[in-house]
């Protein structure tokens, strides 16, 4: 995706572009709700990319080719949980510990936001963003 693509499509999908020059080309910053991107070119190629999600400081290396996978994603979808949030699914408690793009195998696209959440109870699970609800926890 080349910088002019990618300020495009991110716009059309309601994030807001931050866009910086160096010698090496292109930098945006690309933020939405508690999300943000950072995109670095070398001229019209992406160089590097990080994610950092909502819950959390950590900007984490971001794959060149998940960047289109995340910047189309569903903002409501995308804002309903942060790192950190107390769920339910399914009756089950725990606590959201990751938020990551469901991929399809068969088609090899993003599919629905997926959260990986550490039960009360003990084990992990990996339902879609869909299938859990908020908790609200008594101070």
């Amino acid at each position: 995706m080349n910088p002019n693509a990618l300020e495009v499509k991110a716009q059309q999908r309601g994030w807001k572009v931050i866009s910086e020059h160096d010698s090496a080309g292109p930098m945006f910053t690309l933020v939405r709700d508690d999300w943000e991107i950072w995109v670095a070119f070398a001229g019209d190629i992406p160089d590097s990319a990080t994610l950092r999600k909502p819950g959390t400081t950590e900007h984490r290396r971001l794959p060149l080719r998940d960047i289109g996978m995340w910047v189309r994603r569903d903002p409501h979808e995308m804002s309903r949980f942060a790192i950190g949030d107390h769920v339910t699914v399914a009756g089950r408690h725990g606590i959201v510990t990751d938020i990551r793009l469901g991929v399809s195998r068969l088609k090899k696209h993003a599919e629905k936001i997926r959260l990986v959440i550490t039960y009360e109870d003990g084990g992990t699970g990996s339902p879609y963003s869909d299938q859990a609800a908020r908790v609200m926890v008594k101070s």
